[in-house]
């Protein structure tokens, strides 16, 4: 028999990451909202040193989920790069968190 793989929906993972950041005192806004089953997530961080971050999950050649930098520049620029994924992708959440002390947690959650 074959193992099938159990994804949670995109509302579970939202809701507890949601939760890691507000018991962290991490600022987090809703940038976008999405599909709740199971829509793409962008996570727009906002970096101490003024750049943007941005972040998307990603499987790796093992079939495991992981958090990878996708784009790193001013916040036009990331604005665009949303924009973009967006209009190709009605479903996507984007999440932006804006931590001085430079922590988005994203390791955390790689498997989740």
């Amino acid at each position: 028999k074959s193992m099938k793989i159990l994804r949670v929906t995109t509302e579970l993972w939202i809701s507890a990451y949601r939760t890691k950041l507000e018991k962290e005192g991490i600022p987090f806004y809703f940038y976008k909202k999405g599909d709740y089953s199971a829509g793409a997530i962008l996570i727009k961080f906002y970096s101490f040193d003024g750049e943007v971050e941005l972040y998307h999950r990603v499987i790796d050649l093992n079939g495991k989920q992981k958090w990878e930098l996708l784009l790193i520049g001013s916040e036009q620029k990331i604005d665009n790069a949303i924009k973009r994924q967006s209009d190709m992708d009605p479903d996507i959440w984007v999440l932006a968190i804006d931590d001085p002390r430079g922590k988005n947690y994203l390791n955390d959650f790689d498997e989740l």
